[in-house]
């Protein structure tokens, strides 16, 4: 037997004994595992069995337990609707004969006939019976005490000191006529008084109400005996069983169960259990006791416990067949194991005779190679002698030195390079220091030939343990000349002020110069590899290149003027010159193109141009441009179907900021406006300056004339924003007139005469608005004409009141008047702001009908203070219309002698805008105020053109400063320059000045420290009523008053 058929054996032997102690370890510890998994798992069924079944008994005793209290619940729903079906009929029948016997009997006798008619009749089992009362309390019919019938009973009281009568005779006194009522009353046979619902009707003819009643214990009883009953039919599983235990511990009801009895101590301990809770107790049964599984479930309202009943045999039914089930599974895993084991045991044995074998083949094998590597290495050897005669055959001289850095081979490339064979100067092609790898250089070396120009490639390499440089050296002499002379023509390439771009004949380019890069902003590699499509502005379309193609194949070359795009996105003018470059065959090898930036040139002939077509001004686009757009807009809609708005806007009053602040400060304001606009517009529109300062708007492409209408709310939103001219601070408005193509018009022309008229409407509107030219009337048209209709319907019915807001002297912190805030309360009980109906009351002429009324009971207010001896000043907003409409002074003259008011002690408050806009009308009607002894106010100071002509002028007693420079005194500096301002302008005029707005302390203390006389505002009181304002007044001693 050879050795390897003993090895194989041997190793056969120790495989089949390991295989074998493996499989006994495992089965070991498997059958240990069943053994533990089918205790641990007997445990849980039995627990999983007995959750199961408390929840199941569980649900059986909620549900009887809810079943019952929704039927309590049920109680008084079901008294009531049986009490109301039993008047009714009564009623029902009492109507019956007051319509069969009027007229033919006396009232007396009638009244008798329906009384008797009702006394004998009952319901409920005879339990209820009927009852008529007066509505004055007094007793008509009550069969169960005839003998109080004809008193009066208001004054009868249960035994909570309820007034019954009383509420029975306010169970009716509604609508409908009828109601319930609940009291206590004697149940018959009690000594003491129960819960009573009682329904009554009230009947007219008699001033009677005819009612009945019933106990709602009476009721309950019904119930709970209805409650058994639904018990008794409900099971619990298949021989389970309800039982209900009363708050005494009594036994109410075990249906179904002949024989079965519970003790009285296991009662009472039910009766004392809490509600969800779980018991078990024995009862004998034929054979021995027998395990029962109760739950107990609360029936809060009647404070019963049903008692869900059922045999714990039943409940455990499920967990023996899950047990057996577990029981079953383990004896088949068991018998599984031991027939894999042996499976396994059978395999291995296979597997281990199998392996044996491989393993002797695998070892003849193995000499079978070695025979075969022999032959292999003399194969090698005739490859490196092939090899060497190939190095010799090369072209490029290869020198191998070793670490001593002698020769040690050389091809016959060197030997011809060096002389035949010098190696002594066969070292100089390598370099000294060489650390390894690959390393690539350029060396002159001087040979038999002369200097010549060498490329070399140094590698380092071991060989059988040995390290070895070897260098490949070749004559690149040749090609280093031909570089010098491109590296020329590249240095002229770059230094050219023109861009070069030269492509291939497919147009791919291939070499660019640095002005190219400059001039375009592509760098030489972004360029490389794209065609001179990469440049194209978008601005010519395909005719203008193929005529430039055809002139270009047709001549040879091609110059002219072309619009190009650099990196950045801009476009940019250039003068271009293309050539072509032909190979000797006359194909085309190359395209040159050379050309030059002309922006500068362009530029200046469109500042030219930009000076024909913009508003020097604003820069905006004048008329001229604003038609050539307008009508490019309107082309391109016809065709897309889009719409065009045009927006005609004109500042308000802009000839009183020429006036106040000079025509170098309205400049200013234009260019402001016009920036504003630009900015808040798409890149599509247009916003030009038609001249003065009237602006148009173009929106093209729009879906609506609503989008339109958005864009200007816009418009009028950011010029609301505070402006600043050259110090001076002051807010504008502006008027819109908007008309949208087709619908308006589908020529430039049509389109801004409509806008126009339409933006005159939006003036005549009271300014600060936009109108479309279209006839329909807006959401808005439609409030303010509803709002008008209702402000004369509320002067009608007199919904209109005024509330006092107090004014107080800072210094002395005392009150010194008052200020009438008009107020209306419509109808429904709702509150319209002021901010909503006055400026309605003003466009439609209600606020000179209405400010008369409010300066009438402003007088009257004040005379009743003046009678208490309280002389304090109140102050009544007037609008522009009130002064331009009629003798306005001569109606203040009536007013003041109507009611007895001294002028002195009436102060009447004109806004900053209707002093400037109305100067003239309103000078001679405010001088005739002032000659009566009234006091006048600037209402708003600050918040418009604010002048120091219109003080001087009209010369107020009282400048009040607007409350949005109070709100930010503290944190804004400019509003504390112009708070301070005024003030001290105020104490340099003699005028009083008032800050309006005042809600914090610091407000007030900032205020008192600027040097303000009057505040008034949420600090120091909120608007009154007429008459706490007088209470108010009447606090403040007399001597103290203003």
């Amino acid at each position: 037997m050879t050795d390897h058929h003993k090895l194989a054996r041997l190793q056969l032997s120790g495989m089949l004994g390991l295989v074998l102690m493996v499989v006994l370890l495992l089965a070991s510890y498997f059958f240990y595992q069943q053994w533990r998994d089918y205790r641990d798992g007997s445990s849980v069924v039995a627990e999983e069995a007995r959750l199961r079944g408390q929840t199941f008994l569980k649900a059986y005793g909620d549900h009887a337990s809810n079943s019952l209290e929704t039927l309590y619940s049920q109680t008084q729903d079901i008294l009531r609707l049986r009490l109301r079906e039993q008047v009714d009929q009564a009623y029902v029948l009492a109507d019956s004969l007051y319509r069969r016997h009027h007229g033919r009997l006396s009232d007396a006798a009638l009244q008798r006939e329906i009384v008797e008619s009702l006394r004998p009749l009952r319901y409920f089992g005879g339990r209820g019976y009927y009852f008529i009362d007066t509505l004055d309390g007094d007793c008509v019919l009550l069969p169960t005490s005839p003998q109080r019938e004809g008193r009066n009973l208001l004054d009868n009281q249960d035994d909570q000191g309820a007034y019954i009568m009383r509420k029975l005779l306010l169970s009716v006194d509604n609508h409908a006529g009828s109601g319930y009522a609940s009291y206590r009353w004697y149940r018959p046979g009690e000594t003491f008084m129960s819960e009573k619902i009682a329904y009554s009707r009230r009947f007219e003819p008699f001033g009677w109400l005819i009612g009945g009643g019933e106990y709602v214990l009476n009721v309950e009883e019904d119930l709970q005996q209805q409650a058994l009953q639904t018990l008794a039919q409900m099971p619990v599983g298949e021989r389970g069983f309800f039982a209900v235990i009363d708050q005494h511990g009594h036994l109410r009801q075990l249906p179904g169960q002949r024989g079965f009895t519970l003790p009285a101590a296991l009662q009472q301990q039910l009766a004392a259990t809490p509600s969800q809770y779980f018991v078990s107790f024995s009862h004998p049964a034929a054979g021995g006791s027998q395990r029962y599984s109760a739950y107990v479930a609360l029936v809060p309202s009647w404070q019963w416990r049903v008692v869900s009943i059922i045999p714990e045999r039943e409940l455990t039914l499920s967990g023996a067949a899950q047990a057996q089930a577990l029981g079953e599974k383990t004896r088949n895993r068991v018998l599984t194991t031991l027939l894999i084991l042996t499976l396994a045991v059978c395999l291995a044995w296979l597997f281990s005779v199998h392996f044996s074998r491989w393993l002797g083949a695998l070892i003849a094998q193995y000499q079978q190679r070695l025979q075969a590597s022999q032959r292999q290495v003399e194969d090698k050897a005739r490859e490196i002698e092939l090899t060497r005669y190939m190095s010799d055959s090369a072209a490029d001289a290869i020198v191998l030195l070793n670490a001593q850095g002698r020769v040690v081979y050389h091809n016959e490339a060197a030997k011809r390079c060096f002389c035949d064979g010098n190696e002594h100067r066969m070292p100089e092609l390598f370099e000294e220091r060489f650390s390894g790898g690959q390393h690539h250089y350029v060396r002159s070396v001087r040979c038999c030939s002369g200097e010549v120009t060498l490329e070399i490639s140094l590698t380092g390499l071991s060989y059988q343990g040995e390290y070895y440089r070897c260098a490949t050296a070749r004559d690149i002499s040749a090609r280093v000349s031909h570089e010098r002379q491109q590296r020329l023509a590249a240095t002229v390439f770059e230094a050219s002020s023109e861009a070069i771009l030269i492509t291939d004949a497919d147009s791919r380019i291939i070499a660019v110069n640095r002005a190219f890069s400059d001039i375009t902003g592509y760098s030489e590699a972004q360029a490389l590899g794209n065609t001179p499509a990469l440049l194209n502005s978008g601005r010519h379309d395909a005719a203008f290149y193929r005529d430039m193609w055809n002139h270009l194949h047709a001549r040879g070359y091609w110059s002219g003027e072309i619009w190009n795009r650099r990196q950045n996105g801009e476009i940019y003018p250039e003068w271009l010159t293309i050539n072509q470059v032909r190979n000797g065959d006359g194909s085309i090898s190359h395209y040159v193109a050379l050309f030059s930036d002309i922006s500068e040139r362009k530029a200046t002939e469109a500042r030219v141009q930009h000076l024909a077509e913009y508003d020097f001004l604003t820069n905006l686009p004048n008329r001229l441009l604003l038609h050539d757009r307008l009508q490019q807009s309107l082309h391109l809609a016809e065709r897309k179907q889009h719409a065009v708005a045009v927006l005609f806007m004109d500042l308000d009053r802009f000839k009183n900021v020429n006036d106040t602040l000079g025509h170098d400060a309205g400049d200013e304001l234009l260019r402001q406006v016009a920036s504003r606009t630009q900015h808040m517009l798409r890149e599509m529109d247009t916003v030009g300056r038609t001249g003065g300062d009237e602006f148009v708007i173009i929106l093209p492409e729009l879906s609506g004339s609503a989008q339109a209408g958005m864009v200007a709310e816009r418009v009028l939103q950011v010029l609301e924003a505070p402006f600043t001219l050259r110090g001076h601070t002051l807010v504008i408005s502006a008027s819109i007139g908007i008309a949208v193509s087709p619908a308006d018009g589908s020529s430039p022309e049509v389109l801004l005469k409509n806008a126009d008229m339409a933006m005159y409407q939006a003036k005549a509107s009271g300014r600060n608005a936009f109108r479309f030219f279209t006839a329909s009337m807006t959401a808005e048209v439609s409030e303010r004409l509803l709002l008008e209709n209702q402000l004369r319907l509320a002067m009608a019915q007199q919904q209109f009141y005024l509330e006092l807001q107090p004014k107080y002297h800072i210094a002395s912190r005392r009150l010194n008047g008052f200020e009438a805030l008009l107020r209306w309360r419509q109808a429904d009980g709702s509150l319209v702001s002021p901010a909503r109906f006055i400026p309605v009351a003003e466009d439609s002429g209600v606020i000179t009908e209405l400010g008369l009324w409010v300066l009438e009971q402003a007088c009257r207010t004040a005379t009743e203070w003046v009678r208490h001896g309280r002389q304090l000043t109140i102050a009544v907003n007037v609008s522009a219309r009130q002064l331009t409409h009629g003798d306005f002074c001569a109606e203040v003259a009536r007013v003041l002698r109507d009611s007895g008011l001294p002028p002195a002690l009436l102060e009447l408050e004109v806004t900053e805008g209707t002093l400037i806009d109305y100067s003239g009308p309103v000078r001679q009607q405010l001088a005739g105020i002032k000659a009566l002894g009234v006091r006048l106010a600037v209402d708003d100071f600050g918040t418009g053109y604010s002048s120091l002509a219109y003080l001087k002028n009209f010369a107020p007693d009282t400048v009040k400063i607007d409350r949005s420079f109070v709100s930010e005194l503290q944190h804004n500096r400019d509003n504390a320059a112009i708070v301070s301002a005024i003030i001290t302008l105020a104490r340099n005029l003699d005028m009083e000045s008032l800050a309006e707005g005042v809600e914090t302390e610091a407000e007030l203390a900032a205020l008192q420290a600027l040097g303000c006389d009057t505040v008034q505002g949420f600090l120091t009181g909120r608007p009154l009523a007429v008459n706490d304002a007088l209470a108010l007044c009447r606090l403040q001693a007399p001597a103290d008053a203003v």
